[in-house]
């Protein structure tokens, strides 16, 4: 896995100039089946302090219904840059150095909205 949550790597980075502006990243991981509670706690820990972030538009933790090992985290930065960074920072360390024993896969992949609430319409890709 990547080096944080969110698995920009640096391969990412260099491709930013394609898609400047805001991120928005669905990241979806898998916890090893005695570690869901050990996975929830510790995506727990990291919201507070992601949140935070003056660069994090926004940062949100689903479980799904039907299958409790699996998490669906919603992440919206101001760049790519800012999420990089993020993953750098203290409130990181701890899961960064944890996440091989508690999760068992883990994808994330970069979106765009395509018809923001009170658009109306289908908005053109940046």
């Amino acid at each position: 896995m990547p080096d944080t949550l969110s698995g920009v790597t640096a391969r990412d980075a260099a491709a930013s100039p394609k898609h400047p502006g805001p991120l928005v990243m669905l990241v979806r991981v898998h916890a090893r089946p005695d570690q869901i509670d050990v996975a929830q706690r510790a995506l727990e820990k990291i919201a507070g302090p992601t949140r935070a972030n003056p660069d994090c538009l926004e940062f949100r933790i689903f479980q799904d219904r039907d299958d409790p090992q699996s998490f669906t985290l919603l992440e919206h930065w101001v760049s790519l840059e800012a999420n990089i960074e993020h993953g750098k920072r203290d409130y990181m360390a701890e899961y960064i150095a944890t996440k091989d024993l508690i999760f068992d896969a883990f994808r994330g992949e970069f979106v765009q909205e395509i018809c923001p609430p009170g658009a109306g319409a289908f908005a053109e890709p940046q």
